[in-house]
C-alpha cells in the first residue's frame, strides 16, 4: 500500500509564549509529517523569530505570512489549501501533542474524511479546565449544534475539495464546525478513543470561553431552561441565522446518505416558524435523541431533554442576545 503523505497545518498570531513547546511535540512525533505549514497572521511579538529558527533546523517546516490580517477562518482555510498532504492534521499554536498522535490517527482514518480524538484541557493560570471522558457523539444531528475541536482533527484532503469556494457559512461558523458538519453529512467520521492532545486553557487564548455554566448538572439545566424561556424570541433570529448558513452549505453538498437527508429536514424545521413547525421539531428531537446530545444512546433523561430542546437550544446563542 502506498504511504500517504501527511501535512500539519498551524496558524499563529502572537503565540511566542507557548509556541516552542508545541513545535517540539510536532518534530518528535513517532510518525513524522512530510511537511508542517505554519501561517502567521502578522504577529507583533517574537512569533516569527521562533518560526524562522525552527524552519532553519527542520527543512519540512514551511512558514507563510499572510498579506494582511485575516482572522481565524480565512487563516486556517488558506493554510489548509496550501497543504500538499493526502492527510492534513490541524494544530493550535499553544497546545501539546502526544508523541503518537499522527501515528494513531493516520492508522485509524482509513477512507474516512475525518478522524478526531480526545483532547484533555489543562490550565496553568487558574482558567477553567474540565475534561469530559465520555465517548462523543459524532452524528450529523449532533454536529449541527456542537462541533468537534479543530485541534483534534486529522482530515482527508478530499474533505477540503468538497467545500464550496464561496459560501455564507464562512462568515457564520468557525472552520472546525464547517469541517465536522461536512464530514458528518457524508457519514465519514472516525474517533480514536485516546487523549492525543493537551489543550492549554488560558484567558488570553483566541478560543477561550468560560463554560463551567454549561456542564451537565441539574442546577445548570434549570438555569439554562429559565434563560431560554425568558429570551426565546430574542435568540430565535440568531439561531435561524446560523441555520441559514448550514442550509447554504448543504445545498452545495450532495452526499447520498440518510443522515444528510435527516440533517436537511432538521435545518428546514429550524428555519420554519409557527406552532406546527415547533411540534414537528419537538417530535424530530425526540425521535433522534440518541444522536442529538453529547453521548449516543437513549433513556428517559434524554427523552425529557429532547422534549425541551426546542427551547433550551436558545442558550447556545446567549452571547448575541442583549438582556
Amino acid at each position: 500500500m502506498e504511504k500517504k503523505r501527511i501535512s500539519v497545518v498551524m496558524c499563529t498570531y502572537n503565540g511566542e509564549l507557548f509556541l516552542r513547546e508545541q513545535l517540539d511535540t510536532l518534530v518528535t512525533q513517532t510518525l513524522l509529517p512530510d511537511e508542517i505549514i505554519i501561517q502567521d497572521d502578522h504577529s507583533t511579538d517574537g512569533t516569527l523569530t521562533i518560526l524562522k529558527e525552527y524552519a532553519a533546523r527542520y527543512p519540512f517546516i514551511r512558514v507563510c505570512l499572510n498579506d494582511g490580517e485575516r482572522g481565524v477562518n480565512s487563516n486556517f482555510f488558506g493554510a489548509l489549501r496550501k497543504a500538499t498532504g493526502d492527510l492534513i492534521a490541524i494544530c493550535d499554536q499553544d497546545d501539546l501533542w502526544e508523541p503518537t498522535k499522527l501515528e494513531l490517527q493516520a492508522a485509524a482514518i482509513g477512507d474516512h474524511l475525518l478522524c478526531s480524538c480526545f483532547s484533555r484541557p489543562f490550565s496553568e493560570d487558574g482558567s477553567f479546565a474540565s475534561f469530559d471522558s465520555r465517548h462523543p457523539n459524532t452524528s450529523l444531528i449532533r454536529l449541527l449544534f456542537a462541533s468537534l475541536p479543530g485541534h483534534t482533527m486529522l482530515i482527508n484532503r478530499k474533505l477540503i475539495d468538497l467545500l464550496p469556494a464561496d459560501n455564507i457559512i464562512y462568515g457564520i461558523s468557525l472552520y472546525d464546525a464547517i469541517l465536522g458538519m461536512t464530514a458528518a453529512a457524508f457519514d465519514s467520521i472516525v474517533f480514536v478513543d485516546k487523549v492525543l492532545v493537551h489543550q492549554r486553557r488560558y484567558a488570553r487564548a483566541a478560543t477561550y470561553t468560560e463554560f463551567s455554566g454549561s456542564l451537565p448538572t441539574v442546577g445548570n439545566a434549570f438555569r439554562i431552561l429559565r434563560w431560554s424561556l425568558c429570551n426565546y424570541t430574542k435568540a430565535k433570529p440568531h439561531l435561524q441565522r446560523y441555520f441559514r448558513g448550514r442550509q447554504a452549505l448543504f445545498r452545495e453538498l450532495h452526499p447520498d446518505t440518510q443522515i444528510y437527508r435527516e440533517g436537511c429536514r432538521l435545518i428546514g424545521l429550524q428555519l420554519t416558524n409557527g406552532p406546527i413547525a415547533y411540534i414537528r421539531l419537538t417530535c424530530f428531537f425526540i425521535r433522534h435523541r440518541s444522536r442529538l446530545f453529547q453521548t449516543p444512546g437513549g433513556g428517559i433523561v434524554k427523552w425529557l431533554r429532547a422534549l425541551l430542546y426546542p427551547i433550551m437550544q436558545m442558550y447556545n446563542y446567549r452571547l448575541w442576545v442583549k438582556t
